[in-house]
């Protein structure tokens, strides 16, 4: 899997990266060490050189489990965690002040056992009125004092990139990005390139949707979710006929080249403008050999089709 390169950092990162808030812990459960030490060997041996987290995730319990793991696994992965305004989704939010960023990036690094990060982000923009020129001052000290390789933002607008670029060069940018959903994030990735700035995508395989699996498996996982308040809106029942329209319309799609439909969901957005890698998460070392493998695909003489498959989708409702 050849290794795409972040600008002048010294960073390279594979096509396909893992995203590692699948590995837990959820629920209150004790942390699968021997689980994520599997998966990410197994990520390793198939190309994949780097995994994505944040101090967001699980109340910075995800980025201590990977900090165990990454100790265990003979296996060398760059890390690309966030540091976040307030707490959201499932806890863990340091704020956007200078002194917090840089205490954020000190919780991090202890937590993941290591010297450096070597992606750091802003997870998401601040709404407590923390200028973010004083956020980004605070992450680019980060890079001159040796913490951290390359900077970046998560889910900013494009004309935030831009004032952010201006003031100390963006490294990296991450969005969502797949088949069904954020499609209108394809501009902001293809100007982000424009600018030299790589662009990494989560959510390639919009939460399991654009897999193997049933509709039926699909929803099941969806239930125990539901428990917690997260729902997925491409689900619902007046979206979800014309969401499998379109993983329906990939399965020949896939059998023909000897796929399965997340290794052409993938490397679909590995052709979009701007696109350096794109994030897949998951628990099992299967999977992740599954997702790897994608950056060995050509859909170039697919694309058309493909791009036919995609009208039937919601997000052309």
């Amino acid at each position: 899997m050849a290794l795409r390169a972040l600008g002048q950092t010294g960073v390279s990162l594979s096509p396909v990266g893992l995203g590692g808030v699948e590995l837990g812990p959820f629920d209150g459960g004790e942390p699968d060490v021997d689980n994520a030490v599997d998966v990410i060997n197994a990520a390793f041996e198939a190309g994949i050189n780097w995994l994505d987290t944040s101090e967001n995730y699980l109340d910075s319990q995800n980025e201590a489990l990977i900090g165990e793991a990454i100790q265990q696994a003979p296996a060398a992965m760059l890390v690309s965690t966030k540091v976040s305004p307030r707490p959201a989704i499932s806890g863990g939010g340091s704020g956007f002040r200078r002194e917090q960023v840089r205490s954020a990036c000190s919780g991090s690094l202890n937590r993941l056992k290591r010297d450096h990060i070597d992606l750091y982000l802003l997870h998401f923009p601040d709404d407590l009125g923390v200028p973010l020129e004083e956020t980004w001052g605070a992450m680019a000290e980060l890079v001159d004092e040796g913490l951290v390789r390359a900077i970046g933002l998560s889910n900013y607008a494009i004309e935030d990139v831009e004032a952010c670029h201006a003031q100390r060069r963006v490294d990296v940018v991450q969005d969502g990005l797949n088949l069904i959903d954020y499609l209108e994030n394809r501009s902001f990735f293809a100007r982000c390139g424009e600018l030299g700035i790589a662009g990494t995508v989560y959510d390639s395989l919009s939460s399991a949707v654009l897999t193997n699996r049933t509709r039926g498996e699909v929803l099941a996982v969806w239930e125990t979710f539901a428990a917690h308040g997260w729902t997925h809106p491409l689900l619902a029942a007046d979206k979800i006929d014309r969401t499998y329209a379109v993983v329906d319309g990939l399965r020949p799609i896939a059998a023909r080249l000897d796929a399965t439909v997340a290794q052409v969901a993938i490397a679909w957005l590995l052709q979009q403008p701007g696109v350096v890698s794109a994030l897949a998460g998951t628990s099992s070392a299967a999977r992740v050999r599954e997702n790897a493998a994608a950056a060995m695909l050509d859909v170039t003489g697919e694309v058309e089709e493909i791009g036919r498959v995609m009208l039937l989708g919601p997000a052309f409702a």
